[in-house]
């Protein structure tokens, strides 16, 4: 059994318009399929893709160093996808970009990850 959930502490916690909130609430507790994908390796990168009914998610946690990955849309069914990404941003490695776009299985994501950083995408019809 997998148990998740969004607490706050005033002190400590993000504030309530923190940019990635949508997503993050939005994360299931209980998943219907979890499917590693490549570029994945042990201690360096992992890559996964998560779906709960017709919505799916997409992680990237990266390692101890900086990479570029190229992740294939694939694992995503037919049609038409709403994207919401969050990313780090570049200029500042404590805060993180949030990009809604569309998508497809045709398509990809291309990640420019720092040391440590990471990726989230939600992609639901």
């Amino acid at each position: 059994m997998e148990v998740r959930s969004l607490y706050r502490e005033p002190e400590t916690a993000a504030p309530v318009d923190h940019p990635a909130l949508e997503l993050i609430k939005a994360i299931p507790a209980t998943w219907d399929a979890t499917v590693v994908l490549p570029p994945s390796e042990v201690g360096e990168v992992v890559v996964f893709a998560r779906r709960k009914a017709d919505a799916w998610f997409l992680a990237v946690l990266n390692g101890p160093a900086a990479r570029t990955v190229k992740i294939p849309l694939a694992f995503l069914g037919d049609g038409n996808y709403q994207a919401l990404e969050v990313r780090d941003d570049p200029r500042d490695p404590a805060a993180v970009r949030v990009i809604k776009a569309a998508a497809n299985r045709d398509g990809s994501v291309t990640l420019d990850l720092p040391a440590g950083g990471g990726f989230v995408g939600r992609y639901t019809r």
